[in-house]
This record gives C-alpha cells, sequence and structure tokens, in this order.
C-alpha cells in the first residue's frame, strides 16, 4: 500500500471518530419524537446491531477459514454488503436516538453517567472494529484474499462483543464504571 493511501486511511479515520467523539464534547442532541417512539427504535436498532455484532464475527471466522478459497471471497463480499447495510445505520441509529433519550429525561450525558460510560465503549467498537472495517470496505481492500488480517479481525470482533455485552449490562442496571 502507497504511502498516500495509508494517508487517506488514516485522514478518513481521524475524521470518522472525530465526528463521533462529537457528544462526548458536548454535542447534544434534541430529541426529534416522543420518549417511548424513541425507546422503541433504539431498542430495535440495537437489537439488530447486537445480533449482527454477535453472529457475523463467528460467521465470517467460520466461512474466512474455510479450505475453499471461492467461499472466502464470497463471505468477505457478503460482509461488506453487511458492512454498509447494517453495520453502518444501525452503529449511527443506536447512538443518536439512545443521545436523544438520554437528553429527553436526563439531561444529556452529563445527568446519565451510565449513559456517558455507555457512549464511551461504543466510542471504542467504533475505533477498534467499525471505523477501520468501513475504511476498507469502502476502499475494497483484500477482496481476494479472504484470510489476511483474519487473526486481527477476530480480536477485534471478541473485543467489540465483550464490549457491546458491558454497553448492555450499563443500559440495563444503569449504574456506571468510569468515575462522575
Amino acid at each position: 500500500m502507497s504511502v498516500q493511501s495509508k494517508l487517506i486511511k488514516y485522514l478518513l479515520f481521524v475524521i470518522i471518530m472525530g465526528i463521533v467523539s462529537a457528544p462526548l464534547l458536548g454535542l447534544r442532541i434534541p430529541p426529534i419524537m416522543p420518549y417511548t417512539w424513541l425507546l422503541v427504535f433504539h431498542e430495535l436498532f440495537a437489537f439488530m446491531f447486537v445480533g449482527h455484532t454477535l453472529f457475523s464475527n463467528i460467521w465470517a471466522m467460520r466461512i474466512r477459514l474455510s479450505p475453499h478459497h471461492e467461499a472466502g471471497i464470497m463471505a468477505r463480499a457478503f460482509l461488506r454488503k453487511m458492512a454498509f447495510g447494517i453495520t453502518l445505520p444501525t452503529s449511527i441509529l443506536v447512538p443518536v436516538l439512545g443521545l436523544m433519550l438520554v437528553e429527553d429525561s436526563w439531561g444529556g450525558l452529563e445527568g446519565a453517567p451510565w449513559a456517558r460510560d455507555a457512549f464511551i465503549g461504543f466510542w471504542l467498537i467504533w475505533a477498534l472494529n467499525i471505523a477501520p472495517d468501513l475504511i476498507r470496505y469502502a476502499r475494497d481492500e483484500q477482496a481476494e484474499k479472504p484470510r489476511a488480517g483474519v487473526l486481527w479481525a477476530a480480536a477485534r470482533g471478541v473485543t467489540s462483543t465483550v464490549i457491546t455485552i458491558v454497553i448492555i449490562i450499563l443500559m440495563v442496571t444503569k449504574t456506571n464504571i468510569l468515575p462522575v
């Protein structure tokens, strides 16, 4: 990969993570619908995100390690479609709707430390998994090499799954991990 390509990737990563960081720096998102509907959509998209996070990682590792090279190429192409069809929209909608919920009922992240911690967890998932994957899939790198980076992808997938479980626990118990 050329130096220019690497610079473009890193610049895209910095831009994406800067946008994702905005709520931690004080950006507030007012609710656009009643609380109950925000909660329904937040939960629905969160369910889709969690299901995709759990099962796509398992499926991806199984099929990418298949002895059939063509199956690995097909799997990588399908994961690319899923990244833009499921991961991207749900990874935006879940936190945005969540921010609207805490803005409406708790006065923003400052009034809901558990939501702040969950958002930081989601930020980590973006940094570890979502942003790098979306950049790589957008550039369609390694399309013909299904086993490229499989160990690193597995490690990132497992870490993101653990963070997702912690986020669910924070959301259900409304307890925070980090000091207020």
